[in-house]
């Protein structure tokens, strides 16, 4: 079985906001087509008709086998939840599509 790995904000949808418009990265040195991996310390935001809509996400498990500066990289069996500016969850983050150059086979 083999897992894309996500180096698009685009690949990444919330259950209540849709695609993500930006992630905030912290691995900046192992790169597929020239972006970044995610990895497990990342933060997904999902834009908001207003501030207060604006959901942002993490990352609860990622890849363990393959890490990026000793951190899990973020692939389609990855397990995140998006939170609202208030602070409660809004559902679980989920990968759409991945990067098909950089499979995580199992």
């Amino acid at each position: 079985m083999s897992n894309p790995t996500v180096t698009q904000a685009s690949s990444i949808a919330d259950s209540a906001q849709g695609r993500a418009s930006n992630v905030v990265p912290t691995n900046l040195r192992v790169t597929s087509s020239n972006m970044p991996l995610s990895v497990q310390t990342d933060v997904p935001i999902f834009p908001g008709s207003s501030p207060a809509l604006t959901v942002t996400g993490t990352w609860m498990m990622a890849g363990t086998r393959v890490t990026a500066n000793s951190i899990g990289v973020i692939n389609r069996s990855s397990i995140g939840v998006g939170y609202s500016a208030a602070g409660s969850p809004s559902g679980p983050l989920q990968i759409i599509q991945g990067n098909q150059n950089v499979l995580i086979k199992f």
